[in-house]
């Protein structure tokens, strides 16, 4: 099986945010298949570390737009787009490092199903077996904690030269969205 095809993305404009310092940058792809336009925001930390959200732009005034499903049976594209910018900015900055939160899936995560904790959402699943199908171990480390559904992809050199830790990110995580995650 070859590698999923994806949508190409379009870098739309940055924006900095001035209580964090941190800068967001925001992309957009359309699906030939369900015709929907997705949004992802890259936000940039200290030390070349990128957080990356996805959404379908219908959804984007929902509090839950992280979480809704849209039901187009197309994640490995939607998926396979986001790692397109995660390496175009690898590109940039041989640095960088990224994470993702895997939101529960409210139709099914929350509602219809109980989340075995060892397991991590349907999302967090998918996101982990293709990133670490697509990224391997040479180039990042893979960091995960299904409990909260946080996947990490740290920069092996940062991580072997104690530029970059993990528990600095962490750290950095708690204190910006302080209220909507608590990492460990």
């Amino acid at each position: 099986m070859g590698l999923p095809e994806f949508y190409t993305p379009k870098f739309i404009m940055r924006s900095r945010t001035n209580d964090s310092l941190r800068i967001n940058d925001i992309w957009t792809f359309k699906s030939v298949k369900s015709n929907k336009r997705y949004i992802v925001e890259v936000e940039g930390f200290d030390k070349e570390f990128y957080g990356i959200k996805f959404y379908w732009k219908g959804v984007e005034k929902s509090m839950n737009r992280y979480s809704l499903l849209t039901n187009d049976f197309e994640p490995r594209r939607i998926i396979r787009s986001c790692i397109e910018i995660m390496l175009n900015y690898y590109s940039k900055n041989n640095l960088a490092s990224f994470g993702f939160i895997a939101s529960a899936d409210l139709e099914k995560d929350i509602i219809g199903k109980i989340i075995k904790p060892e397991e991590g959402s349907r999302r967090f699943q998918f996101y982990q077996r293709i990133l670490i199908s697509w990224f391997g171990q040479k180039t990042f480390y893979h960091y995960s904690d299904k409990n909260k559904f946080f996947y990490l992809l740290i920069n092996r050199f940062q991580l072997d030269n104690q530029t970059l830790q993990i528990e600095e990110i962490i750290d950095k995580i708690n204190d910006i969205y302080i209220g909507d995650f608590l990492f460990e």
